[in-house]
């Protein structure tokens, strides 16, 4: 599951340091490859009869990228923002005490793994962490 999030955030990094507008106008980039990922993922939680049901027959992955581009664009951009301003008001210890894999990792890496976190909770929000929901109350 880190290494989902790692991905994720390397792609969402690559992402907001393009501008907007070449972003968007790229294909086969980190925003169609992120794109891609998520619908995988939808893909395993809805069956492969039910994922060609919704995006065609023929050229299903092609077919759900295109039509899930532009939310997997707003939620990296919405994640980054929430993550700057996360950083801004903590600092950089504590954030990266809170997504880092240790005190030693770099800011880079925690920012990818927050921002990941962020576009997974904002793509996916009916999917709790699991690591949140097995701890006792």
């Amino acid at each position: 599951m880190k290494v989902r999030h790692a991905i994720g955030g390397m792609l969402v990094a690559l992402l907001l340091a393009l501008p907007a507008g070449a972003a968007a106008k790229q294909r086969g980039g980190p925003l169609d490859r992120l794109t891609a990922e998520q619908c995988s993922q939808e893909r395993q939680t809805i069956g492969k009869k039910a994922f060609r049901k919704r995006y065609g027959a023929k050229h299903t992955m092609r077919n759900c990228v295109r039509r899930n581009r532009a939310q997997v664009s707003s939620a990296a951009q919405s994640a980054g923002q929430d993550c700057q301003s996360e950083l801004a008001t903590e600092g950089v210890a504590e954030f990266i005490d809170d997504y880092g894999e240790d005190p030693t990792d770099s800011l880079e890496n925690a920012m990818d793994e927050c921002i990941s976190e962020g576009i997974d909770e904002i793509l996916n929000p009916d999917t709790g962490d699991p690591e949140i929901d097995d701890e006792p109350v």
